[in-house]
């Protein structure tokens, strides 16, 4: 009977390009990951399927949503989000449906005054719910273990 013996040396440089590269195939798949997670956090937007109230006027959120190839500790890492400063409300909610669970009051003045989507005249309230959550990101996570 013959016996075998084999030798395999590992290339560590190989290993660490296919690891960290941009051109490595673990960075390609993760930025892929990333690219499905910002696809669905803007269909979740939309108001398609079971995603949540359809929030878009101009489409300003929606259109912000990136996804970033960045390094943390020298791993690379995705980061899908926005920089618009309203999308935390839209996401997490606001008054009786936000964090705070509490209706919205004027700090400064005796009522709060605004103007409805689609009315021409100001409307006058000494409080208001608030808006429902639309966790368009947090739902979007699953998007990227496909």
């Amino acid at each position: 009977m013959a016996t075998v013996t084999t030798f395999q040396r590992l290339d560590a440089n190989a290993v660490r390009a296919l690891l960290t590269s941009p051109q490595g195939g673990v960075v390609r798949d993760l930025f892929r990951r990333g690219l499905r997670v910002e696809s669905q956090a803007k269909r979740n937007l939309s108001g398609l399927g079971d995603s949540g109230p359809k929030r878009v006027d101009t489409g300003r959120l929606r259109a912000s949503i990136t996804t970033v190839l960045v390094s943390r500790s020298g791993a690379p890492a995705v980061v899908v989000g926005t920089n618009v400063t309203y999308a935390r409300w839209v996401h997490d909610g606001t008054g009786l449906y936000g964090p705070r669970r509490r209706v919205i009051r004027p700090v400064n003045a005796e009522f709060l005054r605004f103007r409805p989507k689609g009315v021409q005249r100001y409307v006058y309230a000494r409080q208001v719910k608030g808006m429902v959550a639309n966790p368009f990101l947090a739902k979007a996570l699953s998007a990227a273990k496909t």
